[in-house]
């Protein structure tokens, strides 16, 4: 399936006229989205230093093509990806004062401007999650949008906006935490709570339905820059947070139980991986990392940029001029070379990745 308008009003095409009936009825997309959980079908990717934030949409089938360019062409502002939830995307206006959030509906190629609230405070990150029809026929589609704001030096507030209401409230309820966000302050969303993580050994987590935040410590402590290579991000999967880290030679999965207690998932040796999958280039990108070329910064050589549904994405430089981003599971053993920045047109590699999940539910929303 691709993003973007077809001969008719979607981009499905049927191929029976009684087919047609069937889908075009709104049942179908609300019955769908009950019964079964979208599935990943691809990954979103932004340069951050490309003042066009272009995005770029890599579908996981092989019958399609296998970059799909601007697919947020339709919207009215340069803009940042931020989260996607359920075949709905959000994003922040690009630009320090212009603090506009649209909610994006890539299949129907509409979009929904809001206002982030105005105040002195400085927002830090944003989260989202859209419920397409809760767990009743009769519920209308619904999505929320918390932000996270800097308040002085060591405290965090938040705010957050119901379509469902339509307006931002502000919740007495403040996090203490003296440490900047990281992650361009994008939020994960996993068993009913957002989760961003900070510049230090600490991740904030925001309860939707209680109001209540915290702060949970990592399972380990991070590896400070001059000490050695400790590259981490964190997704979802199976309604649980996980937490990835790569560091030491080593990848690791952890696992966020619901009383917040981390049991290690997964322990694997990057060297033991390219033992397992030549193609895996681990040997030759640490042989050939490098910082700096020609006056030019590089991102760190290796990192996980992308985590959802056991299947994580981890870009490799090899050398200057091929970097590789590959998608791998740690639960079924597998992995494939999904593709190369070259061909993605992003060659540095400074990126905003986000999962997304195609679903028949956004066609009738937004």
């Amino acid at each position: 399936m691709e993003f973007g308008p077809s001969s008719n009003d979607g981009p499905i095409k049927c191929v029976s006229k009684r087919w047609q009936e069937i889908i075009s009825d709104t049942s179908v997309p609300r019955l769908q989205c009950l019964s079964t959980k979208p599935l990943l079908s691809g990954f979103l990717f932004q340069d951050v230093l490309d003042e066009s934030n272009e995005v770029k949409y890599i579908p996981f089938s092989n019958d399609e093509d296998i970059v799909q360019n601007s697919v947020l062409d339709f919207v009215p502002e340069h803009i940042r990806l931020i989260a996607s939830s359920n075949g709905l995307l959000c994003c922040l206006k690009f630009g320090v004062d212009d603090e506009v959030v649209f909610i994006c509906n890539p299949i129907k190629q509409k979009c929904f401007r809001l206002e982030v609230p105005k105040g002195n405070d400085r927002i830090e990150g944003l989260a989202f999650i859209f419920n397409p029809f809760s767990n009743s026929m009769d519920k209308s589609p619904s999505f929320k949008l918390v932000s996270i704001t800097r308040k002085g030096d060591f405290e965090f507030s938040f705010h957050i906006y119901s379509s469902e209401i339509g307006e931002w409230r502000n919740l007495e309820n403040n996090c203490y935490c003296d440490l900047d966000l990281s992650c361009y302050g994008r939020g994960v969303f996993a068993g009913g709570i957002f989760y961003w993580m900070t510049q230090g050994n600490i991740i904030i987590a925001f309860d939707v339905e209680k109001k209540q935040s915290q702060c949970i410590t990592l399972p380990l402590p991070r590896i400070p820059p001059d000490e050695g290579l400790c590259e981490v991000c964190i997704g979802e999967s199976e309604d649980c947070l996980h937490y990835i880290i790569i560091a030491r030679a080593a990848l690791q999965v952890w696992v966020l139980s619901c009383d917040h207690k981390w049991s290690l998932k997964h322990l694997i040796s990057l060297a033991k991986m390219e033992e397992e999958y030549p193609y895996f280039l681990y040997i030759e990108g640490k042989i050939s990392a490098v910082m700096d070329v020609d006056g030019v910064i590089l991102p760190t050589w290796i990192e996980p940029i992308a985590f959802k549904d056991g299947f994580l994405l981890i870009k490799l430089r090899c050398h200057f001029s091929c970097t590789l981003i590959y998608m791998y599971n740690p639960d079924a053993g597998t992995m494939e070379t999904l593709i190369t920045l070259e061909e993605m047109g992003l060659p540095v590699g400074y990126l905003r990745t986000l999962p997304y999940c195609m679903s028949l539910a956004p066609m009738q929303s937004i």
